[in-house]
């Protein structure tokens, strides 16, 4: 579904720019990069207070919204383990294979952040937030994305209306947060909404597909050509290769529906390559949607997480990253 050009701004506004911090030292304000040791965690709210400018980090958890995780009770107790924020951040030790473990602790709301000897981000997460992914590692390394891949079933974009209202929250949000976050260097956008090459492919429901689709989770900026948003017409574009970050929502790969529209994409040496050369890659589970819906009621678990987990592994693991464990 294609925004027009007259329902469509930036969202540069007081509402919506956040400015970062220089990277020190030597610099009034500024702040020295640190990557925290393994087993450390971190509240991203901190973090934000400590990337952002003074009075902005208040300011973007006025203005920023996030999920509030799965319902699902679990045990005899009548608990709820998953339901709460995603919030901490924590340094996990590099691995080719990730476990049951690993998932339940990224469902409770801990983003996994995992580091090869070669430098490349490996961040697990359970919500689309990728604009806390862009505060931490900017507070860990210093660095920056210039270029991101971005592949999902969902288009992750919403016009004014919806992000004025909160409706939805950010995990819905973020290709148009971007444009609020301000480097340090003159106050330009990390990231314009040009510099995300953005994929996608929804399968017609099926039988097992049981998620309501809702309309909105296909919208896009007036500029995008809706006629090459598949995989093979993106990737023929010499500069998306090049991506210094690259964020894949397993969504895009489940279920069996899905895959066979996206499966390729595994296959391809071109995507190969640039899982190999990329600075930073996210892995984000969402697990209610991974049923085929746009729409989930209860706000719960859907599909097979342990298909979840094969299909993670699997995309760590492309021919080309094997080399990269220690």
């Amino acid at each position: 579904m294609l925004i027009r050009y007259s329902e469509w701004k930036k969202p540069t506004d007081a509402a919506y720019a956040f400015q970062l911090r220089a990277v020190g030292p030597g610099q009034a304000g500024a702040f020295s990069p640190a990557i925290p040791g393994t087993g450390l965690h971190q509240d991203i709210r901190e973090v934000a207070r400590e990337v952002l400018t003074d009075g902005e980090a208040e300011r973007f958890e006025r203005q920023v919204r996030r999920w509030q995780g799965p319902e699902d009770v679990v045990g005899d107790a009548g608990e709820k383990p998953y339901e709460g924020q995603q919030l901490t951040f924590e340094e996990s030790p590099w691995r080719d294979a990730l476990t049951m473990r690993d998932v339940d602790a990224v469902l409770r709301g801990r983003v996994q952040v995992m580091r090869s000897p070669t430098g490349q981000a490996d961040y697990v997460l359970r919500d689309h937030h990728m604009l806390d992914v862009a505060l931490y590692h900017y507070r860990t390394t210093g660095e920056l994305p210039r270029t991101l891949f971005h592949a999902d079933r969902h288009s992750d974009w919403c016009k004014d209306s919806f992000l004025e209202s909160r409706v939805p929250p950010q995990a819905a949000t973020w290709w148009r947060l971007f444009e609020g976050l301000k480097r340090p260097e003159g106050s330009a956008p990390v990231l314009t909404e040009e510099d995300i090459f953005f994929t996608t492919a929804k399968a017609e429901p099926t039988a097992k597909m049981t998620g309501r689709d809702v309309g909105f989770s296909t919208l896009v900026p007036w500029f995008v050509d809706t006629s090459a948003l598949h995989w093979r017409q993106v990737l023929e574009r010499p500069e998306v290769p090049r991506a210094d970050w690259v964020s894949l929502d397993l969504d895009y790969f489940q279920p069996a529906p899905q895959l066979r529209l996206s499966g390729g994409l595994i296959r391809d040496a071109r995507f190969h390559g640039m899982m190999d050369r990329a600075r930073v890659r996210v892995f984000v589970l969402s697990p209610q949607f991974t049923n085929g819906g746009d729409k989930v009621e209860p706000w719960e678990v859907q599909g097979s997480l342990h298909s979840s987990l094969r299909l993670l592994n699997l995309l760590r693991r492309l021919p080309g990253n094997v080399r990269r464990g220690p």
